[in-house]
């Protein structure tokens, strides 16, 4: 797999995550990718992504997510086409101030056209039970 390539994927990742740009997140997967974390599956459109798109971004800013920040990562050659990386995530929320909460996310990497897409996701942690621990309920709006 081109390495500067997928070095630019996840930089793209990051800086669109960081700014709640799930539009631009939708661009870097496939027309059909899969979600995975400790409570299932999900097969998913990449239209579908995009439906949802807005309400994701609005959800973050309700919990006041302040920044997203790629920690480190680890990349596994799966193939000569596809890769799998491990991204070491930190987010800052207002609620959590200058404490970085960090979890990890696993991505398999597929580069079969012009650019590398990510076919697959998979939380490695429960994202709501750690919200719940975290306290990070949703605000109202006025």
């Amino acid at each position: 797999m081109n390495q500067d390539k997928l070095e630019q994927l996840f930089k793209k990742y990051e800086k669109a995550f960081d700014k709640l740009e799930f539009e631009k997140i939708a661009e870097l997967y496939t027309d059909t990718f899969i979600s995975a974390g400790p409570k299932g599956t999900i097969a998913q459109s990449k239209n579908d992504f995009l439906n949802k798109a807005k309400q994701a971004s609005e959800f973050y800013k309700s919990i006041g997510q302040n920044s997203a920040k790629i920690l480190s990562k680890s990349e596994m050659p799966v193939s000569k086409e596809y890769t799998m990386v491990t991204v070491h995530w930190g987010v800052t929320f207002e609620k959590t101030g200058d404490k970085v909460i960090q979890f990890d996310v696993s991505y398999i990497v597929q580069e079969t056209g012009k650019e590398p897409k990510i076919i697959l996701f998979i939380a490695h942690q429960d994202e709501e039970e750690a919200m719940k621990k975290l306290g990070l309920q949703p605000q109202l709006q006025n």
